[in-house]
């Protein structure tokens, strides 16, 4: 009995390998990855809080030339070709050049990157597709080539976004490497960006700061017309653009539901924030709407520029993820508050009337953006 059993057992394992085989062995249904997925009305679609996203590329995108000064008395300067073709010069302290960073932009997926040096070899190399290369970016990696006296292509390894050697130790953070930034932008708009240790006695807001501070400066064809600043002990952002807006934006503003900031705002950061700032409160001063000019009130002009991005009850704004954290995020996580509150959804945008409580979310949301996130609404001079 014990033997009939085996082989039938045998039998059934046979015959099992056999369909398999021949069901391999036949024409099979091509497979389908055309399907449309669909994200319900009001969820989070493929943003992270705290990443870089759609308007932080695009403000960089902005940028002509990006200059980094580093501790150790090297400058590095980045210039954006009019097909996006960046190229970063490393110098020594008296001008010598050292290296050279070309990026070739192709397609975004076969991008490449040549590390040049007077008198020797050319390194070239695909860029990781999880690589997004700005001028920053280009800076940064021209100094660590120089830093970890890469000679050649042989043990390079993508760490942290950037080339390094396997043997090279880990990347130091701004705070010990770079001395200033600054950013250019066209029509005579830059903002420069330096790390200034605190002193004894300096205050802010009525209380005593600690640790460093980034200091941003906006220029207008070379005048002063604003600034900003980071403290990084207390974690604050605050900036003044007389004439146009001000304000600020603590730690404690996210604490209730992100448990703070989400990212350390950093020098090329702080330089597009303060730029953005202006770009878009000029905007609003000068033509009193950034939007469709058939909107015939100013609170639905508004609404039309913010509403493509700042819809429904998305957590922070959509495609504004890397600036959550910051003055519009304060704006964004209040109008989330109104619709959980009251249970509108983005349809509220687009009716003319949908209810008095979801109308009033949609105006304060629009209130807070016109006042360049302060809460306190436009302040118009």
């Amino acid at each position: 009995m014990k033997k009939w059993i085996t082989v039938a057992a045998a039998l059934c394992l046979a015959l099992t390998v056999f369909d398999r085989v021949k069901a391999h062995s036949l024409p099979q249904p091509p497979q389908r990855n055309d399907e449309v997925r669909i994200v319900p009305n009001g969820q989070r679609a493929g943003a992270t809080p705290g990443q870089k996203g759609a308007t932080y590329y695009a403000l960089e995108g902005q940028a002509t030339r990006v200059t980094t000064s580093f501790a150790d008395g090297t400058s590095a300067t980045a210039e954006r070709s009019f097909d996006g073709d960046i190229v970063a010069s490393l110098k020594d302290v008296v001008g010598n050049d050292i290296n050279r960073v070309r990026v070739d932009r192709k397609d975004g997926t076969n991008d490449v990157v040549q590390y040049l040096r007077p008198s020797e070899e050319p390194v070239q190399a695909l860029i990781d597709p999880s690589v997004r290369p700005t001028l920053d970016w280009s800076n940064r990696q021209s100094h660590l080539l120089h830093r970890d006296k890469v000679g050649s292509g042989a043990g390079l390894r993508w760490k942290g976004g950037v080339m390094r050697p396997d043997r090279a130790a880990p990347e130091e953070d701004e705070l010990a490497t770079v001395r200033s930034m600054e950013t250019v932008w066209p029509n005579g708009l830059s903002a420069r960006t330096r790390r200034v240790p605190s002193k004894m006695g300096d205050m802010f807001d009525g209380k005593p700061v600690r640790g460093d501070v980034l200091v941003t400066t906006l220029f207008r064809d070379g005048v002063s017309i604003g600034t900003a600043n980071y403290f990084t002990f207390e974690r604050i952002f605050a900036w003044k653009i007389p004439g146009l807006s001000e304000g600020m934006i603590a730690n404690e503003h996210l604490k209730a539901r992100y448990g703070g900031w989400l990212f350390r705002p950093d020098m090329a950061w702080m330089n597009l924030q303060t730029l953005g700032t202006y770009q878009w409160k000029t905007a609003i001063n000068e033509k009193r709407f950034v939007g469709a000019p058939a909107r015939p009130t100013l609170v639905a002009r508004v609404v039309g520029f913010f509403a493509p991005t700042v819809h429904a009850n998305e957590d922070g704004c959509d495609d504004l993820h890397w600036l959550d954290g910051t003055n519009f995020r304060f704006c964004c996580d209040i109008h989330d508050y109104c619709f959980e509150k009251y249970g509108c959804n983005s349809s509220s945008w687009w009716k003319v009337w949908s209810s008095w409580q979801c109308d009033r979310c949609n105006m304060d949301v629009v209130w807070c953006f016109a006042g360049g996130g302060t809460g306190r609404g436009p302040m118009i001079i």
